[in-house]
């Protein structure tokens, strides 16, 4: 991993910089921090990055290329009392590492073998989903795109689409057998979109390796879902050409990539949970350090502010158990489960806001200027729309004004903007037919 984006980033200070090194190094789990041509290195340079190793609990690693004596840039590590004799710390720091001065020749001895070529991926997203390929697909609704795949596509294609359309559809009728209580008559279809928001994003469309496989997908869930009383709705031709694309989830390992080169931790962090969710962060400010998992594979979305300290990842359980937060009254959104690719973001955050010294029950997004301070949910909007712009994602449920996609985002549910940005609305069909 590189440093030198981060230590050269003209929006951040030298002490910014060096923390988010920091953050970005720990959620990386980085063991071994190596320094080529550390000969040219002044004394306290070499001793920041000594303090690096030991914050993310690593060996630091100089090679020496030079034919003048390390004396001296050892002597000047040992002197705040790190040597191995004396058994020192840094006063700031975790447990000692051993700082090793060593030649060229005798580090390529202590590499290990490379793997072989062919076991190398050529790029980080080589070996796709076996289900991304697909062919062209009807766009016929749903009570009629079966018959049509038969009709026009070839025979053993059919088939193999068949067997994903009726393994998709047996898994959807499983889940609204996990929430038939919330079709009893009476009930509104508030609950069951949230729990279908989930369903949809987390496990079935937004994970799709293609949006025709997500188009197929989608097609068998509706049907399952109208054989139980429950309309689901696409309005593709809202989504204008390629419809079928903005089904999955708008973050991708390449905007991810992206992300992690804006340095910031806060801006990356902020970007991946509006550009996953599909939502305006006007619910994000309410997020504590315990709803977060430390290694950013999942958390707690609280619907209000006084819901969060009710919900703690595993971590936060180990450290922080008062008798008062055990109060299973206050609900929330469910486990929100994040993209593997996405998750040292979230936890190279929670790693730098640990840093500043928050505890569990400090927010996880706080004012990148005074980090004692709160961030409000319009600053947050303001680095989402910020970091979009410099990545060349355009966010349309952030648009201003007249935009047909202004509103969403808003409301006390922002879970459910991920189905309405792609046109998805569902309703609970009465034994008459019309939605309740």
């Amino acid at each position: 991993m590189c440093l030198n984006p981060a230590v050269h980033s003209p929006r951040l200070s030298v002490a910014e910089a060096w923390k988010a090194v920091t953050a970005w190094l720990t959620a990386a789990h980085v063991t071994d921090v190596i320094v080529e041509r550390a000969h040219r290195l002044l004394a306290g340079e070499a001793l920041d990055l000594a303090k690096l190793a030991d914050a993310i609990d690593a060996d630091l690693w100089l090679i020496w290329s030079s034919p003048a004596d390390p004396t001296r840039t050892c002597n000047s590590l040992e002197s705040p009392g790190r040597s191995r004799r004396n058994g020192g710390r840094f006063p700031h720091s975790g447990p000692h590492r051993e700082v090793r001065v060593i030649g060229i020749s005798v580090f390529h001895d202590l590499l290990p073998l490379p793997a072989p070529a062919h076991r190398q991926p050529l790029h980080p997203d080589e070996h796709a989903d076996i289900d991304a390929y697909w062919p062209a697909l009807p766009t016929a609704d749903f009570p009629l795109f079966l018959a049509t795949c038969r009709r026009r596509l070839a025979g053993d294609t059919f088939d193999q689409l068949n067997i994903t359309y009726r393994a998709e559809a047996q898994r959807a009728d499983e889940f609204i057998r996990r929430h038939r209580h919330e079709l009893t008559p009476g009930r509104t279809p508030g609950e069951l979109q949230r729990q279908l928001n989930a369903y949809l994003r987390d496990e079935r469309l937004g994970t799709a390796a293609s949006g025709r496989l997500a188009l197929i997908r989608l097609r068998a869930i509706q049907a399952a879902l109208l054989t139980r009383g429950v309309l689901l709705r696409w309005q593709s031709a809202a989504l204008g050409p390629a419809a079928p694309d903005k089904l999955t989830t708008w973050l991708t390992p390449g905007i991810c990539r992206a992300l992690r080169a804006t340095v910031s931790t806060h801006a990356a962090a902020v970007t991946v949970l509006s550009l996953h969710l599909t939502a305006a962060p006007d619910r994000f400010s309410h997020l504590l350090c315990r709803n977060v998992d430390e290694h950013g594979q999942y958390l707690y979305l609280p619907t209000f502010a006084d819901h969060a300290v009710y919900l703690r990842a595993d971590w936060a359980h180990q450290l922080d158990r008062r008798d008062e937060d055990e109060c299973p009254s206050y609900a929330h959104t469910g486990k929100t489960t994040l993209p593997p690719y996405a998750a040292d973001i979230i936890a190279a955050h929670l790693a730098h806001r640990r840093a500043d010294g928050a505890g569990t029950r400090r927010r996880f997004f706080a004012d990148p200027e005074n980090p004692e301070l709160e961030a409000s949910d319009r600053a947050l909007t303001e680095v989402v729309l910020r970091t979009c712009r410099r990545i060349g994602v355009d966010p349309l449920w952030l648009h201003r004004g007249s935009c047909q996609g202004t509103q969403l985002g808003s409301g006390p549910a922002p879970l459910t903007d991920w189905m309405a940005a792609r046109r998805l609305d569902v309703d609970i069909l009465s034994d008459q037919g019309a939605a309740l």
